[in-house]
């Protein structure tokens, strides 16, 4: 059995409703954007987990921004017939002192979350909810293995930041872009390997893990990606003998699907 210290803990979180207004936009790559919102209802806001989730919500094309109001039956917006579009993020950093709220996107496709992220500008405004809990991995493992695509990118470079310099880790990006390997921090301690995406080749990240040397001790593997591809990586840890307890992997898309946010493990 686990021990207890290195058992994930579960953290549940009121559900609070803010209006949030963007501060500022960066451009990092060619799909992928950085947004920093600011807001006084930020004043509060807790994420205790690198791999949080917060609700972002997208109004239709036209359409004033709604903040709706939570009950006991959920959110419940002011107009129901033009309620906007959600769509699941990670909160990559937070800056308390400033209220600050830091949100990468990922510009897969068009979209409403996509066509307001290239549209937006400097004083326009979003509504967010939650997180509504997390999912708390111990520090105190070993070593810790980040695997993902670009939306994993935001959790993996806030849990790399987080962790003490005195850890182990091995972080594992797949990108079409090679712009976006230059995100993942510089730090000791720190190995890091790049896979570069092929259409014809979906698994390659799946491989890449298989091909990795583990390093001594007790560690944990987390994952995210499309949907095959993270249960294609899951599969592959379980092979090199990781126990479910040391494993947490999520599906943050799915090909031919939109806002698909799965727990695998």
């Amino acid at each position: 059995m686990m021990q207890s210290k290195l058992a994930v803990q579960r953290v549940r979180h009121p559900i609070v409703v803010r209006t949030i207004t963007v501060k500022a936009k960066e451009q990092l790559a060619q799909n992928y954007v950085r947004f920093y919102f600011t807001s006084p209802e930020l004043a509060g806001f807790v994420s205790s987990s690198f791999d949080d989730h917060i609700k972002l919500f997208f109004p239709l094309s036209g359409k004033a921004v709604q903040k709706p109001q939570m009950t006991e039956q959920g959110l419940k917006f002011p107009d129901p017939a033009n309620k906007p579009v959600a769509r699941d993020y990670t909160p990559r950093a937070f800056d308390a002192e400033r209220l600050v709220l830091e949100v990468d996107f990922v510009l897969h496709e068009d979209g409403p979350a996509g066509s307001w992220a290239l549209q937006a500008e400097v004083g326009d405004q979003l509504v967010m909810a939650g997180p509504r809990g997390s999912m708390v991995i111990p520090e105190e493992y070993d070593w810790h293995l980040l695997i993902g695509d670009e939306t994993a990118l935001p959790a993996m470079t806030r849990r790399i930041a987080e962790l003490p310099a005195s850890k182990t880790v091995l972080a594992v990006l797949e990108t079409d872009d090679p712009q976006l390997q230059h995100q993942l921090p510089v730090r000791d301690g720190l190995r890091t390997y790049y896979v570069q995406r092929q259409a014809n080749q979906p698994l390659q990240l799946a491989q890449k893990v298989q091909q990795l040397v583990l390093p001594e001790g007790l560690g944990f593997a987390w994952a995210a990606a499309e949907s095959a591809v993270a249960k294609a990586v899951r599969a592959e840890l379980v092979e090199k003998g990781l126990e479910n307890t040391q494993i947490r992997a999520s599906s943050y898309w799915r090909q031919g699907d939109a806002g698909v946010h799965e727990t695998l493990s």
